[in-house]
């Protein structure tokens, strides 16, 4: 005996959903804090500078912040920096007392750790729209509430985070190694002694500190993103009727929720890896270790680039100095010690897409991938799609399997103008004098898209049609009737009942 399905719940108050929908934004920060606070401690992050501090750090870089470095005030600086009467005691004199000119650090760092932005959106996205499944019909008033709530907690807890975001960071050793064998360093080792041993020593700590107004806005559109993105991908739960019943939604819902739904579970498969790295840490390997922190932070950055390079995006990863600016006796500095330091720090500079793995371009292995990944996509999405009656098929351009081809198509293309931007990253920093710059390094990693937008665009649209098509022919085999809009198994949402409007009627 079947027992009979739950009613529905009561719609509640405007205050219950603006709560709901705080209390969503919340536990999205949570879960990027927990998850953060994992990564780092695992990659030892500890011995650079408080874990305390580089948690919101990260999870300020997660929601679009950028972090800006400047040198940390020591006991070296003092007397000139740390170079004793070299350097330090020439510009001492100039500087009229007070330890003279010293040198200085500044910097950024611009890196979204997109895996603690999939953690965020994931949790915020089913905190927000699960409650909503076994809800009776929404009013657009209620739905305001509900965004209400969850905008202006982003609006408080952002500042918040962004504020705790600043500290001072031991520089690593790779890194003030490099300065010594960097350009600027070769022509101070005159003034301060050889080997930059001085420069690097007066130079080994940062203060850090995180961009609020940039963290605040990008979270905030990150977070309005979320809620209008969720109104036209979710499924199975319960909308406004003008929403559920909107044209964008009744068109778009069934291709946005199967590429969105292909990619987070890649980002739950980077995940999954990064905790069985994390588990084969707790053996004692530095390795396995190393990889579960780094997963935990960049998996779907490395997801990113995979994808995109099989689309034509051309990724450069590389390291590379900075040459010294202005003229006069600083310039003449900084380009004897460039021309000296030659030969210590080369410029590195990788290709991804031409890295080969058994003999394979990685680029002809992620356009692999992608094919069969949009094959999949253009099936699934025929199945969700629901059959077009005889007047809609007669006043269509395009038949339905032309249609969602050419839907994946625009949102694949749209993805891959978007991917690059969030999946990139660079750290500089560099050495300063009297307000010139003197050298430095630079380190990143740089899409360039090309025609990946167009590449994309076309490779989605003949997959996703070549998918459409088979499940069209293997419906047909099985002797699967196509549900059509009007039968009383799965009536449009148009003639259900007024007093709910679940958003899975159109998908």
């Amino acid at each position: 005996m079947s027992s009979a399905p739950p009613s529905p719940r009561p719609p509640g108050s405007p205050w219950r959903h603006a709560l709901e929908g705080a209390l969503s934004v919340t536990t999205a920060v949570l879960a990027m804090t927990a998850a953060a606070w994992a990564a780092l401690t695992v990659l030892g992050a500890g011995t650079i500078a408080p874990v305390s501090r580089l948690v919101p750090t990260m999870v300020s870089m997660a929601a679009g912040g950028r972090v800006t470095l400047e040198s940390a005030p020591s006991a070296e600086s003092a007397d000139g920096g740390g170079l004793g009467g070299g350097l330090g005691g020439l510009l001492g004199g100039l500087g009229g007392g007070g330890g003279g000119l010293s040198l200085g650090l500044t910097g950024e760092a611009a890196v979204t750790p997109l895996m603690l932005t999939f953690l965020g959106t994931a949790v915020l996205a089913i905190g927000f729209f699960r409650p909503l499944r076994r809800r009776k019909r929404l009013t657009a008033a209620l739905m305001w509430a509900r965004c209400g709530g969850a905008l202006v907690t982003s609006a408080v807890v952002l500042p918040i985070v962004a504020g705790m975001a600043q500290g001072t960071a031991r520089l690593p050793e790779s890194v003030t190694e490099r300065f010594g064998k960097g350009g600027s360093s070769g022509a101070f080792s005159r003034f301060g002694g050889g080997g930059g041993g001085g420069l690097t020593k007066g130079l080994s700590s940062v203060m850090f500190d995180t961009d609020t107004p940039a963290t605040v806005f990008f979270g905030l559109l990150w977070v309005g993103a979320v809620l209008a993105l969720g109104c036209l991908v979710a499924r199975r739960t319960t909308l406004p009727r003008p929403v559920a019943l909107s044209h964008l939604r009744l068109k778009w819902n069934a291709v946005t929720s199967t590429l969105t739904g292909i990619g987070a579970v890649l980002c739950c498969s980077a995940l999954v890896v990064a905790l069985l790295a994390g588990a084969a840490a707790l053996t004692g390997r530095d390795q396995a270790a190393k990889a579960a922190g780094l997963l935990l932070l960049l998996g779907p950055n490395l997801i990113a680039v995979l994808l995109t390079a099989g689309l034509g995006t051309s990724w450069q990863a590389g390291m590379e100095r900075l040459q010294p600016e202005g003229g006069g006796m600083l310039g003449m500095l900084g380009g004897m010690g460039a021309a000296q330091g030659d030969t210590a720090g080369k410029d590195k500079s990788i290709d991804l897409g031409d890295w080969s793995g058994a003999g394979v371009p990685l680029w002809l292995i992620a356009m692999v991938l992608m094919l069969l990944l949009l094959v999949i996509a253009g099936y699934v999405a025929s199945a969700r799609t629901p059959a077009r009656t005889p007047r809609e098929d007669s006043e269509a351009l395009l038949d339905r399997h032309a249609e969602i081809a050419l839907r994946t198509g625009i949102v694949v293309g749209i993805a891959a103008l978007l991917l690059p931007l969030l999946a990139q990253g660079s750290v500089r920093i560099g050495i300063s004098l009297m307000g010139n710059e003197m050298g430095g390094m630079t380190a990143g990693l740089d899409g360039g898209m090309g025609l990946s937008a167009l590449i994309g665009f076309v490779l989605a649209a003949l997959a996703s049609y070549a998918g459409s098509r088979l499940h069209g022919r293997r419906a047909r085999r099985s002797g699967i009737a196509p549900q059509r809009p009007g039968d009383t198994n799965r009536r449009p949402a148009a003639a259900r009942p007024a007093r709910r409007v679940p958003s899975d009627t159109v998908s």
